[in-house]
């Protein structure tokens, strides 16, 4: 039996690779395969096609599935979700990854029953993301727009045939800590003078304090690369990437990523 440069036998008489015993395999990709204890990755994507004047025009807005502010819950409760078609019904289910009242991880499945809302088992303060874990009889993802409600309130929502929530909004979970490694922020605006601008707005729960973190001019295209140098978002942080459209002549469609690191405190 060969055997590969680790020590390690293989199995079908080829050289293994040494990254199969982790002597070199990047740090990056051992997070990323849950083997690196208290940290994991964390990504996002926002996306909106309809961002104009009248939307983001004052203010700007987080990159969500809808074109108008979001709003945090004020207290923790259970939320209602349904879907606009009646077609999304059982086997169709979505998972919740959200925080409770302690902004502590909390999460369930939610067996779906068309527009019929069903009640959620836990309490949220806050909810990270939502994604289809199992979809209706001779479908291969949701049918209709899938909203989870505090009230009237719409706190997470996955778009139809999308099957997962698209929000560039997240919150920090209690005893963690989250490095922002990279954003990457595109549109199809034709520049006409008056670019976008991009806006991060984060709030600490712990002192109170909301600011912009960071607010840039730009027209088709802006990435940051923090990588080397990551930034610190605090435990309980609310963090919203935004986008204001202060001048377009006509809606335009945005799509955001991003990146970081999750890490438990003292790790």
């Amino acid at each position: 039996m060969a055997q590969s440069p680790s020590g390690i036998p293989s199995t079908n008489n080829s050289v293994m690779s040494i990254t199969r015993s982790g002597q070199t395999e990047p740090f990056d990709l051992q997070v990323a395969r849950g083997q690196i204890a208290g940290h994991s990755v964390v990504n996002l994507f926002g996306y909106n096609n309809n961002i104009s004047q009248t939307t983001a025009s004052a203010t700007s807005i987080a990159i969500w599935e809808n074109s108008q502010a979001y709003t945090f819950p004020s207290s923790a409760s259970t939320m209602t979700c349904s879907s606009t078609s009646a077609l999304d019904v059982s086997p169709a289910a979505f998972v919740i990854n959200g925080l409770d009242k302690n902004f502590n991880p909390v999460s369930e499945v939610i067996v779906l029953n068309g527009t019929t809302g069903v009640t959620t088992k836990n309490s949220y303060l806050r909810i990270n993301n939502l994604a289809m874990t199992g979809v209706a009889s001779g479908q291969t993802s949701n049918v209709g727009t899938i909203t989870v409600k505090q009230s009237s309130n719409i706190v997470a929502q996955i778009n139809p045939g999308i099957g997962k929530s698209q929000a560039a909004i997240y919150t920090v979970p209690a005893g963690y800590s989250f490095y922002l490694e990279q954003v990457s922020i595109s549109t199809d605006n034709q520049y006409t003078g008056s670019p976008l601008y991009y806006n991060v707005v984060s709030t600490n729960n712990n002192t109170g304090v909301t600011f912009d973190v960071l607010q840039q001019a730009f027209t088709v295209l802006f990435i940051i690369d923090r990588s080397n140098n990551p930034f610190f978002y605090p435990e309980k942080s609310d963090i919203q990437w935004e986008i204001g459209a202060p001048n377009v002549s006509s809606a335009v469609q945005i799509g955001v990523v991003v990146d970081g690191k999750l890490i438990a405190n003292g790790s």
